[in-house]
């Protein structure tokens, strides 16, 4: 056997017969390097969304339904784009969390593309940029890890599962792969021009890309102390600690939805937060803080004197 037989490139084809693909969908980890790949087929010509940017490469518009479950709002998407493109795609990570692999039948030829990465370099990723403990951030990616790749052996469509370490090691391979997978051509000197786009490390990425805590107590009304709170890229509640006086009085979710919040781009919408005034247990005087539960991380207008939330946060 030639020595360069033994050469591991990275890339597994699961369930390889088929009928060619239309739908094509980008998922894996938080920053497994799906990123990476949705860049590149956006480059290549496949329509990969119309709200979307250009460092993440997340189509806004079909992961709203995807995070909120709404079957009925999916299924109307997916007609409108197969009327409209004969071929198409879309990056989501974590899709395991939104869709059973039995609800891959929404989309027409489905072909899945997943990407895993050291377990080790994305809890310390998740770590820094969410003020993790590192051992707990790795136990969490580990089963995450375990969660796709059991939706990954459920799928009866095919599906190309790479490895991020080896994109960067072999870049071309890596492009020739996503291109055989998916059907799409590289005319001229757009293969070289993708493979300019493996880099590791890039700085634009690294700084658009983080997730970071956003949230704010917005004031007192109708005997609430109220506010939103949320991790951006991400669509699960945050525990926060309500804190009177430098003493926890209370723990609870950021989870009320509000069309406000919806309407101004936050998220979900399913942000918010109020609790009643009087259970705060609190002088007029008393400093009001909220933290982010375990991380200690605080909101905008934590800090404030119960008798100025009137004013402090309009």
């Amino acid at each position: 056997m030639p020595l360069t037989d033994l050469v591991n490139k990275g890339c597994i084809v699961h369930h390889p017969s088929g009928p060619p693909g239309r739908s094509f969908i980008v998922t894996g980890l938080h920053r497994s390097g799906t990123s990476l790949v949705a860049s590149v087929l956006q480059r290549a010509g496949l329509f990969m969304g119309r709200a979307i940017n250009d460092i993440v490469y997340e189509d806004e518009e079909i992961a709203q339904p995807l995070t909120t479950h709404d079957r009925a709002a999916l299924i109307a998407l997916v007609a409108r784009r197969n009327a409209e493109f004969p071929c198409w795609g879309f990056k989501f990570p974590m899709l395991c969390q939104a869709l059973q692999p039995a609800g891959l039948a929404l989309f027409e030829r489905p072909r899945v593309i997943v990407t895993f990465r050291d377990p080790v370099a994305m809890a310390v990723r998740t770590a820094l940029s969410e003020f993790r403990d590192t051992a707990q951030a790795l136990r969490e990616v580990v089963d995450e890890q375990a969660a796709m790749l059991g939706f990954v052996q459920a799928l009866a469509c095919p599906a190309l599962l790479l490895s991020y370490e080896k994109m960067l090691a072999f870049p071309g391979d890596f492009i020739d792969s996503l291109a055989q997978f998916c059907d799409l051509p590289l005319p001229g000197d757009l293969r070289a021009r993708l493979v300019e786009l493996v880099e590791p490390n890039r700085q634009r990425y690294l700084a658009g890309a983080r997730r970071r805590y956003e949230g704010l107590i917005e004031g007192v009304r109708g005997g609430l102390l109220y506010g939103w709170c949320r991790l951006t890229q991400s669509a699960e509640p945050l525990l926060l600690d309500i804190v009177v006086d430098d003493i926890v009085v209370s723990r609870l979710a950021a989870d009320l939805f509000r069309q406000d919040l919806l309407d101004g781009g936050i998220g979900t919408g399913r942000h918010g937060f109020a609790l009643a005034v009087d259970a705060l247990r609190a002088r007029p005087d008393s400093v009001i803080r909220v933290r982010i539960a375990p991380h200690g991380v605080e909101l905008d207008n934590s800090g404030t004197r119960l008798c100025d939330f009137g004013t402090a946060a309009a």
